[in-house]
C-alpha cells in the first residue's frame, strides 16, 4: 500500500491539473498544447520506454550486488538516446526543417519527452529496489511542482510552451531531488556490457514498438483535427482524450505494481505454470476493477462536465468522451491484464503486432470513413484502435494460457455492472451537478460491490472474513 498511496495521489493531481491547464489556456491554445504532450509521450514511449521496462525485468537489489554491470549499461544507454536526440533535433532545426509547429514548442517537447523518461527510469530503478519512501518521494515531488509550474504557467502566460516547459522542470527536478538515494556503489572499470545491451534491446524494442504506435495514435488524430477543423476542436478532443489518458493507463500501473510482482516471484519460485495460472485468475481482478470504472464515468458523465469540465469545453467534452471510453478501457485491459502473458514468456513482438494491428484501423477509419470528415469519427477511429489491439492480444494469450480466466467470476462481474447501471442511470440529469455526481459514485460503487462479494469475485469476500476472524482472534 505504501507504494500505491503515492500513485493514487499523482493520478487525482494528474486529473486535476488537465482540468485546470484547458481552463487557463482556452480550446486553441490547448490544442496546441495537446499535441506537444502527445509529442512528449511520444518521444518518452518510442525511444526511452524501453530502458523502464528492462530495469522492472532485470534489475533488483540483489542485481545491484551481483551484477553492477546491469544498471550502469542501463545508465549509458539512457544517456546516449537523450544526447542523440538532441543532436538530430538540433541538426533539424538548424537545417531549416518544417514540422508545422513553432521551434520552441517542439523543443520544449522533445525535452519534456527525455525529463518524462528520466523520471519513469528513475522511477522503475526505486520499485525495483523496494524503496518505498524514496519512490513516493520522488512521485510526490513531481507531481507538487507539476501543479504548480505548469497550472501557474498557463494561468500567467496562456502559452502552451511555458506550460510544457513546467512539466519538463516538475520532472527533472524531482528526480535530482531524489537521486542520490537511487545510485548505485561506483561499478568496476567498464562496466558497460555490449551483450546485455543487445538482450535488453531484444526484450524492451517489440514492446516499446507497440507503445510508441498507441502513443503516435492520438498525436496523429489531434493532428488529422487541427488539419481538418482547427486547433479548436483538436482542443475539445485532445481534453476529453488526455483525461482518459491520465486515468486510466494509470489504473492500468497501478494494477501492474501489485500483480505483476507477485507473478514475477512465482515464477522464480514455484514455476512458470504457477505463474501462468496466476495471471489468468489476475484477469479478473483486472477486469472487476477497471469495468466499474470506465462505466461509472459514462455514467456520471452529464454531472462530471456541468460540475467539473470549463465552460468554453462543455457539450463537445461528454460527446467526445462518451466514443472514447471504450478504447480507454481497452488499453487498461490489455496493459494490466494481457500484457504479463507476453512478458513472462518473453514474446514481447505481440505487443507491436497488436499495436500495428490497431493503427491499421485508426487510418482506415480516419481516411477511409465515407462521407464528410466529423470529429466524432476521430474518437471512434481512436477506440477501434485500441479495441483491435485488446482483441488480438486477448486471442493470442488465452491460447498461451494453460487455463482461462474463470468464466463463473467474468459473468458475475458482468452482472454487477450491469446492477450499477440499473441503479445509477435514472439518477442522470436529475439534479444539481454537486449532489448528483457524488450520489451517483456512491451507490454506484455501493450496488457494484455488494454483488462483487456476494460472488466472491477473487475471494474478496473470503479474504475480508479471515482477516476479520483473525484480527478477533488476536484481540483475545
Amino acid at each position: 500500500m505504501s507504494v500505491l498511496l503515492p500513485f493514487i495521489v499523482n493520478a487525482g493531481l494528474n486529473f486535476v491539473l488537465g482540468l485546470v491547464i484547458a481552463l487557463f489556456l482556452g480550446p486553441d491554445a490547448f490544442g496546441r498544447y495537446a499535441i506537444g504532450a502527445a509529442i512528449v509521450v511520444l518521444v518518452n514511449t518510442a525511444l526511452l520506454d524501453w530502458l523502464k521496462l528492462c530495469v522492472v525485468r532485470f534489475y533488483s537489489a540483489e542485481s545491484r550486488e551481483s551484477d553492477p554491470g546491469i544498471r550502469a549499461t542501463l545508465d549509458l544507454l539512457f544517456a546516449g538516446i537523450g544526447l542523440s536526440l538532441s543532436a538530430l533535433l538540433a541538426a533539424a532545426l538548424l537545417a531549416g526543417v518544417d514540422t508545422g509547429l513553432p521551434a520552441a514548442l517542439l523543443m520544449a517537447s522533445v525535452a519534456g519527452g527525455v525529463a518524462a523518461g528520466w523520471f519513469d527510469y528513475h522511477a522503475a530503478i526505486a520499485r525495483a529496489r523496494f524503496l518505498d519512501a524514496a519512490y513516493a518521494r520522488l512521485v510526490l515531488v513531481r507531481s507538487g511542482a507539476a501543479l504548480l509550474l505548469m497550472a501557474g504557467g498557463a494561468w500567467a502566460t496562456r502559452d502552451p510552451t511555458i506550460v510544457l516547459l513546467g512539466g519538463l522542470l516538475s520532472a527533472g527536478g524531482a528526480v535530482l531531488a531524489i537521486r542520490g538515494r537511487l545510485a548505485d556503489a561506483k561499478p568496476a572499470p567498464g562496466p558497460f556490457r555490449t551483450d546485455l545491451m543487445r538482450g535488453f534491446a531484444r526484450y524492451g524494442l517489440p514492446l516499446v514498438a507497440g507503445n510508441a504506435i498507441h502513443a503516435a495514435i492520438p498525436l496523429l488524430n489531434r493532428a488529422v483535427l487541427a488539419e481538418s477543423h482547427g486547433f479548436a476542436e483538436a482542443g475539445f478532443f485532445s481534453l476529453a482524450s488526455d483525461i482518459g489518458l491520465r486515468l486510466f493507463p494509470v489504473l492500468a500501473t497501478m494494477l501492474e505494481i501489485v500483480l505483476l510482482r507477485e507473478v514475477i516471484r512465482l515464477d522464480e519460485t514455484r514455476g512458470r505454470l504457477a505463474a501462468q495460472k496466476r495471471i489468468a485468475r489476475n484477469m479478473v481482478v483486472v477486469l472487476a476493477l477497471v469495468l466499474p470504472v470506465a462505466l461509472g464515468f459514462w455514467l456520471t458523465l452529464p454531472a462530471f462536465e456541468r460540475l467539473l469540465v470549463p465552460a468554453g469545453f462543455r457539450g463537445h467534452f461528454a460527446g467526445h468522451m462518451t466514443l472514447l471510453l471504450p478504447g480507454f478501457a481497452a488499453i487498461a485491459l490489455f496493459q494490466a491484464a494481457l500484457a504479463p502473458v507476453f512478458l513472462l514468456a518473453k514474446r514481447t513482438l505481440v505487443a507491436a503486432l497488436a499495436a500495428l494491428a490497431g493503427l491499421a484501423v485508426d487510418l482506415v477509419l480516419v481516411f477511409g470513413w465515407p462521407g464528410p470528415s466529423v470529429p466524432a469519427t476521430v474518437a471512434l477511429a481512436q477506440s477501434g484502435a485500441y479495441l483491435t489491439a485488446l482483441i488480438v492480444m486477448a486471442v493470442i494469450a488465452l491460447r498461451m494460457l494453460p487455463a482461462w480466466p474463470p468464466l463463473r467470476e467474468i459473468a458475475c462481474v458482468l452482472a454487477a455492472a450491469v446492477a450499477m447501471a440499473l441503479a445509477v442511470w435514472p439518477l442522470r440529469g436529475t439534479l444539481p451537478a454537486g449532489l448528483e455526481l457524488p450520489l451517483q459514485a456512491g451507490l454506484g460503487a455501493l450496488v457494484y460491490a455488494a454483488v462483487i462479494l456476494a460472488c466472491d469475485v477473487g475471494r474478496w469476500r473470503s479474504g475480508l472474513k479471515l482477516r476479520w476472524l483473525a484480527r478477533r482472534a488476536a484481540r483475545r
